[in-house]
This record gives structure tokens, sequence and C-alpha cells, in this order.
């Protein structure tokens, strides 16, 4: 046993520091953020710097998540760390969650996965499991590997699994484990913990990209949201409250699309089909972070921009034409049927453009816009369409840019403007 404050555990981490290659707290706090995230983002370095100063002059404690990351970077335990260096455990020959991510030796990786204990399927002390470390790490061999052997995926087979977060549960794209465990209650659960974590999905997104391995993009379904996979036309099955994920990892994956090569960008601005996984119906979308990813572009100055802006007009072009023309054949039809009913003063025409246009929706929030037929009797079964589109706020001193930009944002507004003139007067 032992006893120390914060001061001495302070003082010893400074003193592993000065002794260390990074020699400061500015470099060490540097490689801190590549070991946790990946990398090292210019914004965050003076924070980290700042907590680690703190921690060495023994003015705040030494966080629990961060004791596996020091420990690792120092070449020490962590129970030397919390002991203030009076205790040397010797930790070589334990494997844990934390050095297997790190490691990059495949019969390791191996031999972890078959353990009997079934290490590889549980959170460590510090509620994180190999997958996590392993990204935080950016161990791309290693979470490659186990995809390509099927230990593991994030995008599975069954769309019935695929859904958006509800509760206490997160967005799921059918992610799994093929890893049989243990029947001895709630352990063992990663199956689970993937299911709950797709926000993960975007930080290996990161990652390929960093990785040049472009193949892996369309694995991970890495222009969609599950949600795009429960929505239909009709009324109940709209985007209601949705808001699309954001997080830092959904940012690191649209800071490195848009450092892409076009070939890569131009996979992002096609439109693509989803059919339902409810009602069997397809519909077209395009990237939902379209949008984001337009602007990053336009404010790095990006060469050809302007091809991908005038993608997007033409794909809000396609949008408000196939509006006006449901719009046009439901006034047809409720013509033809308030036509035998002989009320012209009942119904009329005001009254008509309002039962064309009564199912008509626009979700601001995500730029999601539905339209769904009046359902009448003698017409065809009930048909419509949803689908989202593109606005932007950024702009652009490139007159050429700043152009598009606003022909773009005119093609939406024109979408925007059919939903506000909707109006429903009945008698």
């Amino acid at each position: 046993m032992f006893t120390v404050d914060k001061k001495e555990i302070g003082h010893h981490i400074a003193d592993l520091i000065s002794e260390s290659r990074f020699k400061s707290a500015r470099r060490f706090g540097i490689e801190y953020l590549k070991t946790r995230y990946g990398y090292a983002d210019a914004d965050a370095i003076p924070n980290i710097q700042n907590r680690i100063c703190q921690i060495t002059k023994g003015n705040k404690w030494i966080q629990i998540e961060d004791l596996p990351i020091f420990a690792e970077l120092l070449g020490v335990s962590i129970e030397n760390l919390v002991s203030a260096g009076t205790s040397f455990t010797e930790t070589s020959n334990h494997v844990t969650n934390y050095s297997i991510a790190h490691s990059d030796n495949p019969k390791d990786w191996e031999d972890y996965i078959q353990r009997k204990d079934k290490l590889f399927l549980n959170p460590d002390e510090y509620n994180k499991t190999v997958i996590d470390y392993a990204l935080e790490a950016g161990n791309y061999p290693l979470l490659k590997y186990l995809l390509d052997s099927k230990y593991i995926w994030f995008v599975g087979d069954d769309k019935q699994e695929y859904h958006e977060s509800f509760g206490g549960y997160g967005a799921c794209f059918g992610a799994g484990t093929s890893i049989k465990r243990r029947d001895i209650g709630h352990t063992d659960n990663l199956d689970l913990w993937l299911k709950e974590k797709d926000d993960l999905r975007f930080k290996l997104m990161a990652l390929a990209i960093k990785n040049k391995d472009f193949d892996m993009l369309d694995r991970l379904h890495a222009r969609e949201v599950p949600m795009l996979y429960k929505l239909s036309h009709l009324y109940g099955w709209h985007p209601h409250e949705y808001k699309l994920p954001q997080s830092k990892n959904t940012e690191q994956f649209i800071t490195s699309l848009a450092l892409c090569t076009d070939t890569t960008l131009s996979y992002f601005f096609e439109p693509f089909t989803i059919e339902s996984a409810y009602r069997g119906e397809k519909n077209t979308f395009i990237f939902p972070y379209a949008g984001v990813l337009l602007e990053r572009m336009i404010k790095q100055k990006k060469q050809n921009v302007s091809y991908f802006i005038e993608k997007t007009i033409k794909h809000n072009r396609d949008v408000l034409n196939l509006l006006n023309k449901a719009i046009n054949e439901s006034t047809k039809y409720c013509n033809t049927y308030y036509e035998r009913l002989k009320l012209s003063n009942t119904y009329t025409k005001q009254f008509i453009k309002a039962e064309a246009t009564r199912d008509l929706y626009l979700y601001p929030d995500i730029d999601f816009v539905a339209f769904t037929y009046p359902c009448l009797i003698g017409t065809e079964a009930i048909k419509g369409f949803i689908t989202n589109v593109v606005h932007i706020t950024a702009k652009s001193s490139d007159s050429e840019v700043q152009f598009l930009i606003n022909e773009l944002n005119y093609t939406y507004e024109s979408i925007q403007k059919l939903y506000t003139e909707k109006e429903v007067k009945h008698v």
C-alpha cells in the first residue's frame, strides 16, 4: 500500500517528462493528443499544455482516463505514476487492451482475440476497449485486420438493424462482432457496445482517408447516416426532430474529407439511392454533410470547388423540378376529383392548391424535403418521395465562386418558398 498526494504525483510526472524524449510539457502534450485522438489540433495544444503544467505543479490531479496514456508515453506502469515512483510493478508481461491497441504484431492481436477470458470483448478499468484505444492511437493496420478478418464490422448486412439514436441508445449501422461471448451474465458485451457507437465509424473513416484507403469509405457507407434507411415520404416516417450527428469525430472526418482529391470528393457529391428498411420504397439523397463540406472547401479556397458547387446546384434543381412536377400532377388529381362534386364555390382554386400541397414538408434544420401525393378516391396508390437539398452560408472573394453560391442558395430558396406558401384553408 502507498499514500501520496497530488503534489508528489505531479512532481514525479514532471521529473519523468524532463528525463524523457519530450523534455517539455508542450512536446509531451502534443504526443498525448496524437496518441489519444490520432492528431494534434493546434487549438488544443495550449489547453493540454496548461493542464499538464497544472498536474506537474500539483495543482490538479491526473485524470483516470489519462493514466494509461501517460504511463505508455513515459515508459512506466500506472502503479508507478499513482505511487509517485515508490512502486515499480513490472508490467512488460501484462497484456492489456491498451498494449494490444498499440502493438504492430498480428500474432499478438490474434493471440489476444483467442484468449479464453475474452478480454477483447470487454472494456478495461478505464471503460475502453481495444477498438477505442486503436482508434485513438491511429493503429489502422490493426483495425483493418479486425475488419478484413470479419472479427468486427461497423456496417452490417441486415438493414432492419439500422437505426437512429433513441433514448440512451446511439445510432447504429448494424455493427457487431463475430467473436463468441461467454454465457456469464453481462460481460463480453462488445457486440452491444459496437451497436451503440456509430460515432466511431466517423473516426475510422478519417483514419481511412489519412491512410489513403478510399475503398474503405464505400465499405463504411461514408456518405450515409443510418436514419436514411428509416425514412419515407409518409409523414410518420419523416425526420421530425432528427439532428445530424455532430461530434469531434464528425468534425475530423469532414476536415479530412475537405483535403481529399477531386476523385474522392466526387463520390460524396453524387446522389445515391436508398431503399427504406420499412416500406421498401426507394429515395434519392445527397451526402447529408454536403453543405458543411462545401463551406469548409470554400474557406480553404480549394481548387475546383466551383465544380462541386455546380454538382449540388444540379441536385437542388432536380429536386425543385421534381417538386413542381408533383405539385402540378397533384393539382390535376384534385381538380378532377372535386369537379365531380360540382361545388365550385366551396372547392375554389385556392382550396385545390392547398389540398395539392397539403403533404409538402421541409425540415430546414437538416434540409430534408418530403412530398406525398393526395390520397383521393379513384387516384393511384399513395406515392411520393423524400430527399435532401443543400444550402450554404459561406462567402467567397472569388466572383465566380460567389456567383455559384448565390445560384445554389437561390435553388434552395425556391424550394423553401414552395413550402412557406403552402396554405390549407378548408370551408
